[in-house]
């Protein structure tokens, strides 16, 4: 566990980046800081592992204060990412992830085998390994500077904005992707974002702070979208708060999603059986949802270009923003629904799944019985 107790940061010139600092980061979790610029959230962090050192207060890691220990020492405890990997450019990417357990006195064969069982763990596979970190896209360097940070198998990882610098789709392919490997690794983890839906994504607990480096609110990300502590953090954490909320809601038992037609692209015309309303669902040759068709358009063969791209699929067992998500965005009014291999489930309403939410509603501390 990483604890604050009254950690405060002032600079030669007054500069107050921090005031007061208490909350605790429990074993095993990840703790997201966010706030305005200015509010002293990446100082924070740094003072964990004393790339900037407290004016006063104390941080401890599993009880022991951190002002005790050596910095060479501490960091080793601690893995670091950081903004565009910061890789070595001359170095081969298996090279990077090995550096550091190198320079520890690592012998070289061993230290490379681990390095190769990282890479494969952050997703990447061994035709990377003697790649340039400029042969590597945006995305692929952050997942070797996870590797990296990853290396010596500290307890506890910084992350400042490890993400921010890759296009949205990558993004929130690497956030997936780090949440499956925490439920791995179980580390115990800082991260700095100055994105909320990030955060809201992310983080076990949210740390909201405001300018000074004050507290503003520390709360599991349903209860910051349900409860803010005051004006200050609702403006934050921005509107759409109930919408946003349901991405923590499943859905109940009583959700129906129905049977719907389907059929593989390039079946005949003639072999096609659609909903009354002329709607049916084309999937692929693996039984996985492509998007809806009108029947009325298919005059010979079901083809790609029939298929409307419009809805998205949600899976079964996805919260309920992303069921509702589904059938508002369907040209049919119901949602695709897909299992955790991708395949055709069925369909479901807009109706069906406003009143699961309401019965989820019902089940939140505080709603009226």
């Amino acid at each position: 566990m990483i604890v604050f107790d009254q950690v405060s940061k002032t600079y030669p010139d007054g500069t107050v980046a921090v005031a007061g600092l208490s909350f605790e980061v429990p074993n095993g979790k990840i703790t997201v800081l966010v706030g305005p610029s200015g509010c002293g959230k990446t100082t924070s962090m740094r003072m964990i592992n004393r790339l900037i050192d407290p004016t006063s207060g104390t941080i401890t890691l599993d009880g022991e204060d951190t002002a005790g220990i050596d910095k060479v020492q501490l960091r080793r405890k601690i893995g670091y990412v950081i903004q565009n990997a910061g890789l070595f450019p001359h170095r081969t990417v298996v090279d990077n992830v090995a550096a550091l357990p190198r320079l520890l006195g690592g012998k070289k064969k061993e230290t490379r085998e681990r390095a190769m069982e990282l890479l494969e763990l952050v997703g990447l596979d061994q035709s990377f390994a003697r790649k340039y970190p400029w042969q590597l896209s945006g995305g692929q360097q952050q997942r070797v500077g996870v590797a990296r940070a990853l290396a010596t198998d500290p307890p506890f990882l910084l992350m400042d904005e490890p993400f921010s610098a890759v296009d949205p789709i990558v993004r929130a392919q690497l956030q997936q992707e780090f949440l499956n490997l925490q439920q791995r690794i179980g580390k115990t983890i800082v991260m700095v974002t100055h994105d909320i839906d990030e955060a809201l994504i992310l983080g076990d607990q949210i740390a909201v702070l405001r300018q000074g480096g004050h507290l503003a609110q520390i709360a599991t990300p349903q209860e910051l979208l349900r409860a803010p502590a005051d004006q200050f953090v609702a403006d934050f954490v921005g509107s759409s708060r109930g919408y946003r909320s349901l991405g923590f809601a499943q859905a109940d038992e009583q959700l129906a999603i129905r049977e719907v037609p389907s059929a593989p692209i390039g079946t005949p015309a003639a072999e096609l059986t659609s909903r009354e309303d002329g709607w049916l669902v084309a999937v692929d040759a693996e039984a996985r949802p492509v998007g809806w068709v009108q029947r009325s358009s298919v005059e010979t063969q079901l083809q790609e270009t029939h298929v409307n791209h419009a809805g998205s699929i949600a899976q079964q067992t996805a919260p309920l923003r992303d069921l509702l998500d589904a059938a508002l965005s369907s040209p049919s009014g119901d949602g695709i629904v897909a299992d955790l291999q991708g395949r055709l489930v069925g369909a479901v309403s807009t109706d069906d799944v406003v009143a699961a939410i309401q019965r989820a509603k019902a089940l939140q501390p505080g709603s009226p019985t």
